[in-house]
């Protein structure tokens, strides 16, 4: 595994510096990969909107949205605002246009009987009536009386780069409680969206006409500037411009002709505490303008503009043109939201946030009444519509790319050679490189299956890890060691799994607390867990294509029953060198003897020694065939009677028995204990237990056997009543070679293999052996063995058959 590792990245995994070397360098040319394009999306459309805001190349779209969005946000019609029309009406029945000023004062006089708030005569004064040289007088007498009338002025350019103020003749003008300008802002298509508050020469600075009326209303009027001289040379500057925002609603303002309030044709109180502006209507005498007012589609007349003016004035919800900083800001902050919402949103998360972005934006250009300022969204928009098809364009383009580099680092990794798609794949470039790239993918999941198919089938406990140490992958072996499910294996800390196991010589954790978060040291080695299982671990890091520590493995190979193996060679080696040539050697010493001294043994002492010790050899050479064969034999089931097979042991066991002076007696047995069994293997087993404890009963004393079932087992008992063994010695029953009563008993004659030939035999049945005894009370060995089931006696019986 560690080869296959230093094969791939090139270079020791030991060799931390190596891989970081290669590491950043990857991961800053995958981030400008992913970042670089959002980075020159973002730099394009903000220069984009930046120079757009600035030179508001899209004025009709500007005008569109503005128009749009000012008509949702009309005010109804303010009753506090009265027009008195000069409509045609009016010139029917007075004449012909200009009137005389004193009609005018006597219009003045009976609005004037309801105490208006102000009035403001929008009629150009400016000459004096040299037809009738009393109009003037009597006109300014009757706006002294009248206590608050405003009055327009003009301006001409008799000349180029010459201007001319026009105001009302003095004594009008001295007359009036304010003078204003009357300009109106129309745009490159004709139509009035805005006016100046203020125009004029520097430092000569007038107020629009209506807000010299409201400020003349309110008692804030200032005293008016000095006429500037004739001929004034430019430039003329204008502030403060303000966007119209005409009323909506189901009437208009409140509009009476000329000629009914000069006949006294109104209702009383119509004028009081009201602004009145008077001024024409009529389309005849010129003064219409194109708007954008949802109630008046075509042309409006300038005193019904300066109504809406000075409604809003009057409510306090001016609407101010942005600032060509202030567009700016508000083009570009919802771009800037949409273009960090691309980093970390899903495509509709995007979709929904642009479209969030474009309502925000057209919902509040024009603003609310708290804000009052109307942008030109037509650049930020222009901006947000852009933004996901060319994102989308450049992220297609970027998938293809990785397609087809993925695709072919996928088949190089599998072991194939990159293709072309096939071309019988319909579809565009893309489903084709889709199709290529699900071939890969499928190849890549067939090379992931077989090698975790694979790893889950090994023998040995497997664990594959994270950098930090913790599962990530754990094979069949390694549930079953840790006795575990796998969604508890998963995320589980390596180190605690590793805890219980330590170094076979210095009994040292193998793995320590933090040993994997240290270095990239492969951990190796024999030791023991908890259970005193012998463990060959072996943990070593892996790397990932990039070279980088992607985890750990760990392999844990259980070589107990190698070392048990070992060990019961080493010890029979060590037993054959002395007891198996102990027999030979003594026969060998006994010839000798009688060789050189013939007289010193009799026949009979001398072919009685040689028996004994023949004998010996040869229990020594059958418990070592008997043992390799219950270990190695191969096992040959059939239905057996448990009973039957007890009562023939004792029947061979009989002439030994009789010879000892024993009484063997099968004190309860059932009619029938069927059982799945090999015969000889049992059978060997069987008379090695009745043979031990026959060797250990006294002269004249019973052994008992037994068959009795328990749950799902049958229990077999061989009770004698010998020397008993004490329970501190009973652990080492099962050890080859080894005779617990070899000193006490020397007439006893073994080679100490008969009980770990019982014991094998009883587990290759599926059973175990229990003991039963004390020093001095007898011993009871009991076998126990897996009562079968009634389907598994039926597939065995056609074969007995």
């Amino acid at each position: 595994m560690s080869g296959a590792a230093h094969s791939q990245g090139g270079s020791d995994p030991r060799h931390g510096p190596g891989r970081a070397k290669v590491g950043p360098a990857r991961r800053l040319r995958r981030w400008l990969q992913r970042r670089g394009q959002w980075m020159l999306l973002a730099i394009g459309l903000s220069s984009l909107v930046t120079l757009l805001s600035l030179t508001q190349p899209l004025p009709r779209v500007d005008q569109l949205l503005q128009d749009s969005a000012r008509a949702a946000l009309a005010p109804p019609p303010s009753e506090d605002i009265v027009i008195v029309a000069i409509d045609e009406k009016s010139l029917a029945a007075i004449g012909r246009w200009p009137w005389r000023r004193a009609i005018h004062a006597e219009l003045l006089r009976r609005i004037a009987a309801q105490s208006p708030k102000c009035i403001g005569l929008n009629l150009m004064l400016i000459d004096p009536d040299t037809e009738h040289p009393g109009d003037d007088p009597a006109l300014a007498q009757a706006m002294q009386d009248s206590g608050c009338v405003v009055l327009p002025m003009s301006v001409s350019a008799p000349a180029p780069q010459i201007l001319l103020e026009r105001l009302p003749e003095s004594a009008l003008a001295k007359a009036a409680a304010g003078i204003g300008h009357t300009h109106l802002v129309i745009d490159q298509d004709g139509v009035v969206r805005s006016v100046y508050l203020h125009e004029g020469f520097a430092g000569r600075m007038r107020p629009h006409f209506t807000l010299a009326l409201r400020d003349a209303a309110l008692g804030h009027a200032d005293a008016p500037p000095p006429q500037a001289p004739p001929g004034t040379p430019g430039p003329w500057l204008h502030s403060d411009q303000q966007a119209l925002l005409f009323a909506h609603g189901p009437g208009r303002f409140k509009t009476l002709p000329y000629i009914d309030v000069l006949q006294g044709k109104v209702p009383p109180d119509v004028f009081r505490n009201r602004y009145v502006l008077v001024g024409a209507t009529a389309p005849s005498l010129g003064d219409v303008h194109a708007n954008t007012s949802p109630d008046v589609p075509g042309l409006m007349s300038g005193v019904e503009i300066f109504a809406n003016v000075l409604q809003s004035l009057t409510d306090g919800r001016p609407v101010v043109i942005a600032k060509p900083w202030q567009d700016l800001l508000f083009n570009l902050g919802p771009l800037a939201v949409a273009l960090l919402g691309v980093l970390w949103l899903r495509p509709l998360g995007v979709v929904a946030l642009i479209g969030t972005m474009l309502a925000l934006q057209l919902g509040i250009h024009l603003g609310r009444p708290s804000i009052g300022v109307l942008f030109a969204p037509a650049a930020g928009v222009a901006g947000l519509l852009l933004l996901y098809p060319l994102w989308s364009l450049m992220r297609l383009s970027a998938a293809v790319r990785y397609l087809r580099r993925g695709t072919a680092d996928i088949l190089r990794d599998v072991g194939r050679r990159p293709a072309a798609p096939p071309q019988r794949i319909a579809g565009d470039f893309l489903d084709r490189q889709m199709e290529a790239t699900r071939a890969a993918v499928d190849s890549m999941r067939d090379m992931h299956r077989f090698v975790r198919d694979g790893l889950d089938h090994l023998p040995d406990a497997t664990i594959t890890l994270d950098t930090r140490g913790r599962v990530v992958l754990a094979n069949a072996a390694a549930l079953a060691y840790w006795e575990r499910d796998a969604s508890e294996m998963i995320g589980t800390d390596a180190h605690a799994l590793m805890a219980g196991v330590r170094r076979r010589t210095t009994g040292a954790p193998m793995m320590p607390p933090g040993a994997l978060l240290a270095e990239l040291q492969p951990i190796t080695g024999e030791g023991t867990d908890a259970l005193g299982r012998s463990l060959l671990l072996r943990c070593v890091p892996f790397f990932n294509a990039d070279n980088a520590h992607g985890g750990w493995m760990i392999a844990l190979v259980d070589i107990t029953e190698m070392r048990r193996a070992q060990s019961q060679r080493d010890e029979a080696l060590r037993f054959i060198s002395h007891d198996a040539r102990e027999p030979s050697a003594s026969i060998l010493t006994i010839l000798e003897l009688a060789r050189q001294r013939p007289d010193s043994l009799r026949l009979e002492q001398l072919l009685s020694g040689i028996e004994r010790k023949a004998r010996t050899g040869l229990e020594l050479a059958d418990g070592f065939v008997n043992l390799a064969r219950a270990e190695a034999e191969r096992f040959r089931p059939e239905v057996l009677d448990l009973a039957t097979l007890v009562q023939q042991a004792i029947d061979d066991g009989w002439a030994n028995a009789q010879q000892r002076q024993v009484r063997v007696l099968l004190v309860a047995a059932p009619d029938e204990a069927l059982c799945i069994a090999d015969r000889t293997l049992l059978m060997r087993a069987l008379t090695n237990v009745l043979g031990n404890a026959l060797k250990y009963s006294p002269q004249g004393a019973d052994l008992e056997c037994s068959v009795r079932e328990q749950d799902r087992h049958w229990r077999i008992g061989f009770r004698d009543h010998g020397p008993g063994i004490p329970v501190e010695l009973q652990s080492q029953l099962f050890q080859p070679f080894h005779r617990l009563h070899h000193k006490a008993h020397p007439e006893v004659h073994g080679v100490g293999l008969g009980l770990l030939l019982v014991r094998t035999v009883v587990q290759r049945h599926g059973g175990t052996v229990e003991i039963d005894s004390a020093e001095g009370q007898g011993c009871t060995v009991t076998l126990v063995l897996p009562k079968p089931t009634a389907a598994e006696l039926d597939a065995l019986t056609p074969t007995q058959e």
